[in-house]
């Protein structure tokens, strides 16, 4: 196997484990959601976006690295028969590893979106229950005093 390609299997190995990490993230997200941990949602937040940061960084390496492997193979075309060689059974295995876990956070993703809207409007709901009844639980007016201070 080239270096190149040794260290493409590695920063998609890398990709698959931060993949990995937002999945658990949204989880974790949802279950904070239902739970109404305000708190807990914003450290989960913050958990997604450092992972996606991450995730981006590391995409524009595989991509460089592909160019290159791109490159060498456009530039050795007897390359190409060594498709049945172990290397390339490692490559289709991580490939197939990749796309699961890229499958999986875009469902869990999917599900988070759905969560958060029917989030919304149930807030939204609860929101206009509050304002129509605003006047039944308002603070109740504190009664005069008279002048020998009893009321």
């Amino acid at each position: 196997m080239t270096p190149e390609n040794t260290q493409f299997l590695e920063l998609l190995d890398r990709r698959i484990g931060l993949l990995g990490s937002l999945a658990a993230a949204l989880i974790a997200a949802r279950t904070d959601v239902v739970g109404f941990d305000l708190t807990g949602l914003e450290t989960r937040i913050a958990d997604q976006e450092h992972l996606c940061r991450d995730i981006r960084s590391l995409d524009v390496n595989i991509d460089r690295v592909q160019r290159r492997c791109a490159a060498q193979l456009g530039a050795a075309p007897d390359s190409v028969g060594a498709a049945s060689h172990p290397d390339s059974l490692r490559m289709r295995e991580t490939l197939g590893r990749l796309r699961e876990v890229q499958a999986s956070v875009k469902r869990l993703n999917d599900v988070h979106q759905h969560l958060l809207r029917r989030s919304r409007l149930t807030v939204g709901a609860l929101l206009n229950s509050y304002r129509t009844f605003a006047m039944t639980y308002s603070e109740p007016i504190s009664s005069p005093t008279s002048i020998g201070g009893r009321a």
